[in-house]
């Protein structure tokens, strides 16, 4: 397990996301955890939103918890405060913190992306939903920079470059013609692509092994025309399948070019593919395993049916909540579950997520044409299990 920064007993350890998500999936049963998201990006910065956020929803844990578990709740709780007040240093757009209460250090986790909601859970093990939907939103992104000679391979995850290679191979240059050169540029011109077409082999081998020790998701080339119309003839079906642009770089780019243009492709392939998911969706609509709009979203919430939720970024709405059964309601004071009163809620975007995370949903928060496309039909919708 990666530590950026292991303290005294009770302190604080920084740990990467795929870390703590391998960590906190293998920790203790029966030992009761707090577990908190905050969205810290820069206008939550501002006046300490995410601050206040922890504060208001640790009250509310704390109405409920029971008189046993009373002292290590609060000694977990003011371990995060403590954190959040006196140590924390605004660097990601997202930030969770699991506490036990105990002597074992608190886990501090910077994420790459605000969570979709908020939360404070005080459970028997670490709720790690939201941290293994993002680490399953963020693609690995494999890049090769490529031309007759030289090759520079890449994996990017989560905003950073996570492993290079180069390497060179020896290819003869092109031969000039004319003159008694002239006799023999046929014989020269295979000798360099059987030369040229080694060295694809030589890349497509590396990129093969950077698939079985990294498991990358897509994979972008770069470099000349010529040259990668060889390198694509070798690749391999694996590689093929992943194989998804070129980008306008060199071979010699620098490590920061390199890594702008690879999450700017990302960027752009993502919204290809939520395009795709709103599209494939609302194309099923009349089918029985999707459901439209927010009052179809929340009754199959509440029958336990959400597979996949898709939600526009822009979308929010008021409702309310039971104070018996938790099911989520529009603005009906009384459960059409179980007839108990409800309580309203201001926003109903992070119950939302809060309660298709708890029931194993994948979460597919769509922007741009996407999200437009969504809002038409009330900005939220899901696949169901049945």
């Amino acid at each position: 397990m990666l530590e950026l920064n292991v303290g005294r007993p009770g302190g604080t350890r920084l740990v990467d996301l795929p870390s703590a998500v391998e960590e906190l999936g293998f920790a203790p049963a029966h030992v009761r955890t707090l577990s908190v998201y905050l969205d810290t990006s820069p206008p939550r910065i501002r006046g300490q939103a995410y601050l206040l956020s922890f504060r208001d929803r640790s009250r509310t844990v704390r109405r409920n918890v029971g008189a046993e578990d009373e002292d290590a709740f609060e000694l977990a709780r003011a371990q995060a405060e403590h954190y959040l007040v006196d140590q924390f240093g605004p660097r990601s757009p997202g930030l969770a913190l699991f506490a036990s209460g105990e002597s074992a250090d608190m886990v501090v986790v910077a994420l790459p992306a605000a969570p979709a909601a908020d939360h404070v859970v005080w459970a028997e093990q670490p709720f790690i939903a939201p941290l293994e939907a993002m680490l399953d939103e963020h693609e690995r992104l494999a890049v090769a920079l490529f031309d007759a000679e030289r090759a520079r391979l890449f994996t990017v995850f989560l905003g950073a470059i996570e492993t290079q290679q180069h390497f060179v191979d020896d290819v003869p240059g092109k031969q000039a013609t004319g003159g008694w050169l002239g006799l023999q540029q046929a014989n020269f011109a295979r000798h360099r692509e059987d030369h040229l077409r080694r060295h694809a082999e030589r890349t497509a081998r590396a990129l093969m092994l950077l698939l079985r020790k990294h498991s990358f998701d897509r994979l972008l080339l770069a470099g000349p025309d010529e040259a990668l119309a060889v390198l694509k003839r070798e690749l391999p079906r694996p590689l093929r399948v992943r194989l998804a642009g070129t980008l306008p770089l060199s071979l010699f780019a620098s490590d920061a070019d390199v890594l702008v243009a690879t999450i700017d492709a990302a960027e752009s392939i993502e919204r290809r593919t939520e395009e795709h998911l709103v599209g494939e969706l609302l194309e099923a609509a009349a089918t029985p395993h999707v459901v439209i709009g927010l009052a179809g979203t929340l009754n199959a919430l509440a029958d336990g049916r959400v597979h996949q939720l898709l939600v526009a970024d822009s979308f929010d709405a008021p409702g309310g909540s039971c104070l018996n059964c938790n099911r989520l309601v529009l603005n009906e004071h009384l459960c059409a579950g179980c007839g108990a009163e409800t309580q309203p809620l201001a926003s109903l975007r992070e119950a939302v997520v809060e309660q298709a995370l708890a029931q194993g949903a994948k979460i597919e928060t769509v922007s741009g044409a996407a999200a437009a496309r969504l809002d038409e039909r009330g900005g939220i919708a899901a696949w169901t299990r049945f």
